[in-house]
């Protein structure tokens, strides 16, 4: 039963640390909070059995509606996390840009090549 109940009261931890708010100074801090409970809830589910008790059944009803909350916000979390990627990539290359305008344009631009050897 003890194995059922850590990995219930490691579950509510990772639901709570999913749930805060995450803002550009805390982003780091969260993900490093969340994988650090997925990995530590992923060994204990190596050695997790069966639930045949009443109380163990009710962890394990619980463990699973928790984690589909859980899977849901960490979707919504990462695509966020993607869209900030790209809008950053995006600026990056917008100020080179702005600072450089003409580096993609063609050296050769209106000069004649003579391709023959």
């Amino acid at each position: 039963m003890a194995g059922w109940q850590e990995f219930l009261r490691i579950t509510n931890k990772l639901c709570r640390q999913v749930d805060r708010r995450v803002t550009d100074s805390n982003r780091e801090d969260v993900a490093v909070k969340v994988q650090m409970l997925l990995h530590e809830r992923g060994l204990l589910m190596k050695d997790l059995p069966q639930p045949e008790t009443e109380s163990e059944l009710s962890a394990a009803r619980q463990v699973y509606m928790l984690n589909q909350t859980i899977s849901e916000k960490l979707t919504v979390y990462m695509s966020k996390l993607k869209k900030k990627i790209r809008h950053v990539r995006k600026q990056h290359s917008s100020q080179k840009k702005y600072t450089n305008p003409y580096q993609s344009v063609s050296s050769y631009d209106g000069m004649f090549l003579d391709q023959k050897k």
